[in-house]
């Protein structure tokens, strides 16, 4: 059975059958503390410069499931902070593919009263590594006679994206991005002309907002979309600032427009995450509900945050980041 789920996860990922439906990015539950990777127009949104560690174990049970790292900063340029940089590294397994993301993030943001506008540009280059000589025959493949598995291969992925993000300060967001425009193919085309898998472009729209003053109430959402390659993807989230000190949260997450099913759900997830100063430690659990939880629990999937906003000397800023 753990080969039969391997299998699928390498499917999933290669995209090697043209009925093959799924997001190729990665997913994160504590996508509120980790935007510039979804979204380049949040480059230079703090009032300093903000660095981001990230670390996702997914299904834990499951032979071959996605693992993801990511570290990324950004910070506002300029005497009137217009001007946002950043950058980020990605590290993204799942099954027999390994792939090393390395962009960097431009912003520019027009002053609108209290509210901001912020337009981003990001660029950078994928590089992915396939074992496809490790997948073992069980049945659904065989690899002696399948030519797709017969050798490994590497690519390098250039590609870059657009954001647009228009908030308040701890009030509220509205976002929408396209992080990879270019659609690359993902294996040499000589391999299999008919069914050659490529980079599909995913839509990301994010929104949120505050309310509250001693205990702060934050819903927020983010929406992907793989327009005819895969299910709308919802994340509804719900988070509580104690005393701008200690970070409880709730999302669920689902599914929309699948050919079997109208609705289905993904994981239900909880968040916890506390306050230092100017750092903030997060972790997140997520319940898996879809047809893998028989193979993903009790264990599920873990999310690690570590975040920190640099001060500098005269620089004030709300604290805790909400957004």
């Amino acid at each position: 059975m753990k080969k039969i789920i391997l299998a699928i996860l390498t499917f999933m990922a290669l995209g090697i059958y043209e009925n093959a439906n799924a997001q190729q990015l990665p997913r994160y539950t504590q996508y509120m503390f980790n935007k510039m990777v979804l979204n380049p127009g949040y480059t230079g949104s703090n009032e300093a410069l903000s660095l981001t560690a990230l670390y996702r174990t997914q299904w834990v049970n499951i032979d071959g499931a996605p693992t993801s790292i990511t570290l990324s900063g950004h910070s506002p340029l300029g005497d009137q902070k217009k001007l946002g940089l950043g950058g980020y590294l990605e590290y993204d397994n799942i099954g027999v593919h390994n792939q090393v993301n390395a962009f960097a993030a431009y912003s520019y943001k027009f002053i609108l009263g209290e509210s901001r506008l912020s337009l981003g540009l990001q660029g950078g280059i994928s590089y992915r590594a396939s074992n496809y000589q490790n997948v073992q025959g069980n049945g659904l493949i065989t690899p002696d006679i399948d030519v797709p598995f017969q050798n490994n291969e590497n690519r390098l992925l250039p590609n870059f994206g657009l954001g647009l993000y228009y908030y308040q300060p701890n009030l509220f967001y509205v976002g929408a991005a396209i992080p990879y425009l270019l659609n690359n193919n993902l294996r040499d085309p000589l391999v299999d002309p008919a069914r050659t898998p490529h980079q599909d472009r995913h839509y990301n729209f994010m929104a949120g907002v505050v309310f509250g003053k001693d205990i702060k109430i934050s819903p927020s959402t983010l929406i992907k979309i793989v327009p005819s390659q895969a299910p709308i993807q919802f994340d509804m989230n719900l988070m509580a600032s104690l005393k701008e000190k200690i970070w409880l949260g709730i999302s669920y997450r689902f599914a929309a427009g699948n050919a079997d099913k109208a609705l289905e759900s993904e994981s239900i997830n909880g968040i916890v995450a506390f306050q230092f100063k100017q750092i903030r430690i997060g972790y997140a659990y997520d319940y898996t509900l879809s047809a893998l939880d028989a193979f993903a629990m009790p264990l599920g999937s873990h999310e690690i945050t570590l975040n920190y906003d640099m001060k500098g000397k005269g620089v004030r800023y709300y604290t805790p980041r909400h957004f």
